[in-house]
């Protein structure tokens, strides 16, 4: 019992030493300001981040990346024709904030991206490990008025699970339906889409449909065919066309309830909600030797009782 106490003691000195060390010296980080930037409206992106040591005092380059959908670690520069560069100072502390200029237009259409850092103090890219950021588009000629359009990625739907049935993501969706602030706009059928396909519109604002599809600011929610809720919200902006790219199921328990019944699980096609895919402990090693102390001491508390 004298060896338990003093091993558990010897853990909780230990966990404390390194708490400190995890909490001075936060993992790189870097992150925009807002999740949407929409072209032709905002002339730049406001992005922050925190980077290692070597940086402090140096210069890195700001640009803006494209994660792989099959492998977010592979990572490739967003370089359109028309989008400039810009370098930014790193404090002393290692942090730097930065207006990075937005590209004028997209000829491809809306897409997604992940702000990042070049530079000789980092071995390579260092990148915002979050969704990104969603470059939406101003675009007056085809969302005339208060109109407003959703694309739906053709790539994302026509991605085909890795089970044996090989189902793709867009034939277990059925369908996609969008909702404003609760009321129905549209929808659209997701089956037969294949990855070269131009991707699905949803046309809000038009006639015969409720106030709220036309309406700035409404809250956009999306549905299956099976009347689960996706994980995706946004913020209706009329004249603007946006993307939806990420499919996932809103976890259970959150948002407008499902139908009675319980509802079969989505192909494994690698979208997940919210961040789950690259989500990391905060205290790292100093929060596993605490976790370990909690069970140490659990255990000696048992050994106690059982002994009484």
């Amino acid at each position: 019992m004298r060896t338990l106490i003093l091993a558990s003691v010897s853990l909780l000195i230990f966990a404390a030493r390194l708490a400190p060390a995890a909490a001075q010296a936060p993992a790189p980080s870097i992150r925009a300001s807002f999740p949407v930037s929409v072209v032709g409206r905002d002339a730049a992106m406001n992005v922050v981040g925190n980077l290692p040591a070597s940086c402090a005092g140096r210069e890195v380059e700001v640009g803006l990346f494209i994660r792989d959908r099959g492998d977010p670690k592979v990572i490739t520069p967003f370089e359109p024709s028309n989008t400039a560069r810009t370098n930014a100072a790193v404090s002393t502390a290692g942090t730097f904030s930065v207006s990075f200029p937005l590209p004028r237009e997209l000829p491809d259409g809306p897409t997604r991206v992940w702000p990042g850092v070049r530079g000789d103090c980092v071995d390579a890219p260092v990148v915002d490990d979050s969704l990104g950021v969603e470059l939406a588009v101003l675009d007056p000629v085809r969302n005339p008025g208060r109109t407003s359009t959703v694309l739906l990625s053709s790539e994302a739907l026509a991605s085909v699970s890795n089970g044996p049935d090989r189902a793709s993501l867009g034939a277990f969706l059925g369908s996609v339906e969008v909702r404003a602030d609760g009321e129905r706009c549209t929808g659209v059928a997701t089956d037969g889409v294949s990855a070269g396909s131009p991707p699905l519109a949803l046309r809000l604002g038009e006639a015969g449909q409720p106030a709220a599809c036309s309406r700035a600011g409404a809250r956009l929610t999306f549905y299956n065919s099976r009347g689960q809720r996706l994980f995706v919200e946004m913020e209706l902006i009329p004249g603007v066309t946006r993307l939806l790219d990420n499919f996932a199921a809103a976890p259970p328990g959150t948002g407008d309830p499902s139908p009675v019944g319980a509802a079969p699980n989505p192909p494994a096609t690698g979208q997940l909600p919210g961040d789950e895919s690259r989500r990391s402990t905060p205290l790292g090693i100093a929060g596993a030797g605490l976790v370990a102390l909690a069970a140490l001491l659990g255990a000696l508390g048992f050994a106690v009782r059982h002994r009484a």
